[in-house]
């Protein structure tokens, strides 16, 4: 796989046939952070792992936030236009031999959803671990029958209830064939997420 500057990239299972996961971590993770959820949830898929190209705190984030952690949407419209050139290289190349299944947590969650807001043909379905609405004002664009599972945690602190309704409202208003949960967690994962995540891909044909 050719570097960008923007992304550091670790691939995984690449010959086998199956839709790839493309794994974007939450802020402070790296390309690391979600291998072992993948590894879970579907331990045959191939699967293609970034490193956000903002540094913070003591990692890596796909795009910045306000002092006041508020998002940066200047800096997250032009981090995904940087994601989807990236995403549409790796599609022309064969280096993902079909378009990707987005799998998100947090602020790659956030980003994923940005992704699909922008441009939905870039990637066949998605899930979204935590996400707040990249454009909270906006309505998406056409995503008819298109999966995506949005999992939030009831006591997470960093979220408020309304967060993942609208995500899950702006997809749906869309077209897309939504499924969301919220899970009795706080922002981290539950320990049965991993399976719900696969027991969804199945169910999806995915």
């Amino acid at each position: 796989m050719p570097e960008w500057p923007e992304f550091h990239v670790v691939t995984g299972r690449a010959d086998h046939p199956s839709p790839p996961l493309i794994l974007l971590h939450g802020s402070s993770g790296d390309e690391t952070s979600l291998i072992p959820l993948a590894d879970t949830i579907a331990p045959q898929r191939p699967y293609m792992s970034l490193r956000g190209a903002v540094e913070w705190e003591d990692g890596f984030a796909f795009f910045r936030r306000n002092p006041d952690r508020s998002l940066d949407y200047i800096d997250l419209d032009r981090q995904t236009d940087r994601l989807c050139r990236f995403i549409a290289m790796a599609i022309e190349t064969k280096q993902l031999a079909q378009p990707p299944i987005l799998v998100g947590f947090s602020n790659g969650a956030i980003m994923a959803a940005s992704v699909l807001q922008r441009q939905p043909g870039l990637a066949s379905s998605a899930v979204l671990m935590r996400p707040l609405s990249p454009a909270p004002e906006a309505e998406f664009p056409s995503m008819l029958d298109q999966p995506i599972l949005i999992t939030a945690g009831e006591q997470d602190q960093r979220r408020t209830p309304g967060d993942a309704e609208l995500v899950r409202q702006q997809f749906a208003n869309a077209g897309a064939d939504v499924s969301a949960l919220v899970l009795p967690t706080g922002h981290d994962l539950h320990q049965d997420e991993a399976e719900i995540i696969r027991d969804w891909l199945i169910r999806k044909g995915l």
